[in-house]
């Protein structure tokens, strides 16, 4: 028996639609939450990091995720995220040039939210590596 039903949805498009699986492992920005059957409802606030699905088939399939909301109603998962890539569409030298990039904007005096926007990049940037070496 299935127990939870994923889909993935961005601004760009639909990344996973309906992925039945068992466990999840979601980012959010009260810290890792594991979703397993039996979960009660949650609707809460993603963070930047990698979204883990274990499948009901045995695999375990992860995507990025930055920022967004999370929904779990009964047996269907909603992630509503700002981007999420799966590990397929990751480019790695393109992602390794924004980790540079971002790491080099921080070392300067930045106003508050130009720290918080390149902290942001540089958190992407690193769960794309991050999601890039579990192919």
């Amino acid at each position: 028996m299935n127990n939870f039903s994923v889909s993935i949805f961005t601004p760009s498009g639909v990344v996973i639609d309906r992925l039945e699986s068992e466990s999840l492992t979601v980012p959010t920005s009260s810290g890792i939450v594991n979703i397993l059957k039996g979960h009660t409802h949650l609707i809460t606030e993603l963070d930047t990091g990698l979204l883990q699905v274990n499948t009901a088939s045995g695999e375990t399939r992860h995507f990025t995720i930055a920022g967004g909301l999370f929904k779990l109603l009964g047996s269907e998962v909603k992630v509503l995220a700002k981007t999420s890539e799966s590990p397929e569409s990751i480019d790695v030298e393109r992602a390794q040039v924004a980790r540079r990039k971002a790491e080099e904007k921080l070392q300067a005096a930045l106003p508050t939210l130009a720290s918080i926007k390149y902290r942001r990049k540089l958190d992407r940037a690193k769960a794309r590596i991050k999601l890039a070496n579990l192919k």
